[in-house]
């Protein structure tokens, strides 16, 4: 497809000039490579990161230079090959054998051997890696790991082998459950890692500033500028897209605060990975042209401004207490009854606190997927309102920046690939989001199937048991309806998008079918869009068979835009266990666990009122 298109910009005069894209192009082209040549002649001293390595500078000139300098300068070696390598990596990996391999590691350190189990694994997989896992170090993740074996050993093993226990099995069996679900937290990251990675934790003991960046849900939960970057040029290496092409003009200027808050964006590795690619352009706005890598981070950041990913931890807080402090409160009188001793004391105090953790340690993955799909809402309503040519209000806030500038076909694949990342935005964190909440699904069904039993009275237990199960069956009830609420919702924006797309393609196909009115005879134009359109394309050029040929081009992008989305909606939908998630198919869910459960009641009334009879 020719890419050429009409733009008005301002040049250094102050007036008005028309240029194409591939003169503005080869104008960069031609700037950079003078410069390149007055480096050559020495006129332009070559001192960058790449050519001057940062152990090379000296301290005393820091302050003669850009801040990057100062982080090269701490930044170790494999940090550096880290981030060089997490910049290559685009593919969404998943790696079974490093789950399992993983899981079995956590498991065995919360449930058997705890610190100790550096003895028997110092040699294989080796000291490295355990150091690395925070199973052996002077560390606060340490100390926490250290803290659930202790409850399990606290809980488990002390309820097998004392007769005057104090800790129920049901207790026991539920701190095993919080624990196996944190292991598996846990070992879905080292799932989503690179080969090269794992044998660089069981190689070598990595610095703290690398045991940082490798905490991905921190750095996700908080959208660092290292994510920001990241997770777009993963996502345009994915689909195989030019990113200069990733650039945006708008139909009027933006508001200057919002300018500077552009200007502000912070997007990581952004100027490393372009000197790697020998661009010189880096600014987040050239020739009225804004950069997606800072339009998006600048709309990632004002959904982290207005939207407090701490509301959501409140209510995981709470819940992990219900959970952990419910038994202690179900057996008040119990304790009343007997005499309860410093070390049962102490004994509950640990179980508590275990619980409290692991279900606080899990459950805050489950928020953090809900709290993923609301940043998604409210970027792909932002798109909504730049693709809009009709007042519009949408629930996840106000319109943030201009409409595009649909008379410029390249900001139509810009939109475009914007949109497209919106939706994909995270795969590697989705991954382990969605991992964790098919495992909760499965622990769900098996909760619910045993209420089922419980009901229907094949399945005696006391009111200690039924209230812990509850607890736990609400609760989980909570998270997957609301995040599979939210799935479904998410998948409705495949229909929004095609609206939008096709009353933009039909504006331009009215434009087309009376161009004769209005660009020779110029007749009134009663639509105002039509006349602000036309006046766009008027001011453009005169020629009748440019404006038509100019307006296929744009009908032609728009296809082409379309033709993505409906791509995306067949094979990147909303899915779990493959099954694309509607809201049909919620209400047929609902409706059909509402009928297993009325059947169950009127099976246990019916069993009740003949047991009533038989006496």
């Amino acid at each position: 497809m020719n890419n050429i298109f009409i733009t008005q910009v301002k040049t250094s005069a102050g007036d008005n000039a028309i240029i194409n894209s591939t003169e503005r192009n080869e104008k960069h082209r031609q700037a950079y490579t003078k410069v390149l040549q007055l480096k050559s002649f020495n006129l332009i001293q070559s001192e960058t990161r790449v050519d001057t390595p940062a152990k090379d500078i000296d301290e005393a000139e820091l302050p003669l230079r850009e801040h990057f300098y100062r982080d090269s300068l701490r930044r170790s070696a494999t940090f550096l090959k880290v981030a060089s390598e997490e910049m290559g990596r685009y593919q969404t990996e998943w790696h079974w054998k490093f789950f399992f391999e993983f899981l079995f590691y956590h498991i065995m350190f919360y449930n058997l051997f705890g610190p100790f189990m550096v003895i028997f694994f110092w040699k294989w997989p080796g000291m490295p890696l355990m150091i690395n896992m925070r199973f052996l170090k002077h560390h606060a993740q340490f100390y926490f790991q250290l803290l659930l074996w202790l409850g399990s050993l606290a809980g488990g093993y002390w309820y097998l082998f004392d007769d005057k226990n104090i800790i129920t099995l049901t207790e026991v069996v539920f701190t095993q459950f919080a624990l196996l679900i944190r292991a598996v937290v846990i070992a879905a990251k080292y799932a989503t890692l690179s080969e090269e990675r794992i044998k660089l934790y069981k190689q070598e003991v990595l610095s703290e500033e690398i045991f940082t960046f490798d905490l991905m849900m921190w750095d996700w939960r908080l959208q660092t500028p290292k994510v920001l970057f990241l997770e777009q040029l993963r996502f345009l290496k994915r689909r195989e897209l030019d990113p200069d092409f990733y650039k945006i003009d708008f139909l009027c200027q933006p508001h200057n605060k919002t300018v500077k808050q552009l200007l502000q964006v912070d997007v990581g590795f952004y100027r490393e990975w372009l000197e790697q690619q020998d661009e010189s352009q880096i600014a987040p706005i050239i020739d009225n042209t804004f950069n997606c890598f800072f339009i998006f981070g600048y709309l990632v950041n004002s959904f982290q401004k207005t939207h407090s990913p701490n509301g959501f931890s409140k209510y995981v807080v709470v819940q992990s207490l219900i959970l952990s402090l419910t038994p202690c409160l179900l057996r008040v009188q119990y304790f009343y009854e007997i005499d309860v001793g410093a070390i049962d004391i102490l004994r509950i105090i640990i179980n508590v606190l275990t619980t409290f953790q692991a279900f606080f340690g899990s459950f805050v993955f489950l928020q953090i997927g809900l709290y993923d799909l609301q940043r998604k809402f409210y970027i792909l309503d932002q798109c909504c309102y730049m693709l809009s040519i009709k007042e519009q209000n949408y629930s996840s806030g106000k319109k943030l920046l201009p409409s595009i500038n649909f008379n410029n076909p390249i900001t139509l694949q810009a939109w475009s690939m914007l949109r497209g990342m919106a939706f994909d935005y995270g795969r590697t964190y989705d991954f382990r989001i969605q991992g964790f909440y098919s495992l909760i699904f499965i622990g769900w069904i098996f909760l619910f199937l045993f209420g089922i039993g419980v009901l229907l009275d094949f399945i005696h237990i006391d009111f200690f048991q039924t209230t812990l199960l509850s607890e736990m069956l609400v609760i989980l009830t909570g998270f997957i309806g609301y995040y599979l609420w939210h799935g479904a919702q998410l998948n409705e924006y495949y229909e929004t998008f095609d609206i939008l797309l096709e009353d933009v393609r039909n504006m331009y196909v009215d434009i087309l079918r009376k161009k004769e009115q209005y660009f020779i005879l110029n007749l009134d134009i009663t639509n105002a869009i039509h006349k602000k359109f036309v006046f766009l394309l008027k001011s453009q050029t005169k020629s009748l068979e440019t404006i038509t040929q100019y307006i296929n081009l744009i009908i032609e992008e728009i296809d082409d835009a379309i033709r993505q989305l409906n791509y995306d909606e067949k094979h990147n939908p909303f899915k779990i266990y493959g099954i694309r998630i509607t809201l049909n198919f919620l209400q047929s869910v609902v409706v059909a666990v509402f009928t297993v459960v009325g059947f169950a009641v009127q099976q246990r009334m019916q069993n009740v009122d003949v047991a009533c009879l038989s006496k």
